[in-house]
């Protein structure tokens, strides 16, 4: 997978509820409480989205535009909750895009399994199992990320 634009912070994109702020919280290493997303959030190591960008289809231009100020594109669908994301909207993107299960904790593997498929659908042909929670799944999307050439917002150290 070729990335352009390696200085570029990551984007977030999903359902409301799909964890986009915790992953990137959890990602980063970051302290502190996490709010709602409201608005598109630029942040020095990632591009945070609210969630209402996937659940309002006229909003998807801006979704598609925005992700090129990205290096990478991450969707993410919650394995607890009821996975939606528009059809080969991920082949829309100017740059690479991966897929997120995000909440793997305690969900059905039913769940995990209509995540994956609405993923899928969407275009993403590398998918991630995650849990914030637990941090399962982490250090493996951590270490794509990173080898990908996309820097973090923490030190290695």
């Amino acid at each position: 997978m070729e990335i352009v634009g390696k200085e570029k912070p990551i984007m977030l994109v999903g359902p409301t509820g799909a964890g986009k702020s915790t992953l990137i919280k959890v990602l980063n290493r970051l302290d502190g409480e996490i709010k709602k997303t409201e608005s598109i959030t630029y942040l020095p190591y990632a591009i945070d989205t609210p969630g209402e960008m996937i659940h309002i289809p006229f909003l998807y231009n801006a979704l598609i535009l925005n992700s090129a100020r990205a290096s990478m594109v991450l969707f993410l669908i919650s394995a607890k909750r009821y996975p939606r994301l528009p059809a080969k909207l991920a082949l829309a993107l100017k740059v690479p895009a991966i897929g997120i299960v995000s909440q793997i904790d305690g969900a059905e593997e039913a769940g995990i399994r209509r995540a994956k498929s609405a993923l899928t659908v969407a275009g993403l042909k590398i998918i991630f199992n995650v849990s914030s929670v637990t941090g399962e799944g982490i250090d493996a999307l951590r270490e794509f990320i990173v080898s990908a050439g996309i820097s973090l917002g923490y030190s290695k150290n």
